[in-house]
């Protein structure tokens, strides 16, 4: 009972801290220790990995975005 009530305590701290590494994370910005915690607790956490691969699909097409051309101004 009680090592179910503190890995549940450990969960949840977890979440919220996972929830500021998860851009860090796809930039390859966390230490390694930090980037293994964050894949464990997407891991095991829906919510997380939900908000992780919707960061990836909006990283993903925003890189894919061409960029057009300027428009040029006639002289004179």
């Amino acid at each position: 009972m009680i090592a179910r009530a503190l890995a549940q305590r450990r969960f949840v701290r977890e979440h919220g801290r996972t929830g500021v590494r998860l851009s860090p994370y796809l930039d390859g910005e966390l230490e390694p220790g930090d980037r293994r915690l964050a894949e464990e607790h997407v891991r095991r956490c829906p919510e997380c990995r939900r908000v992780l691969e919707t960061l990836r699909r909006t990283l993903e097409g925003l890189l894919g975005l061409r960029e057009l051309p300027r428009a040029s101004v006639a002289p004179g």
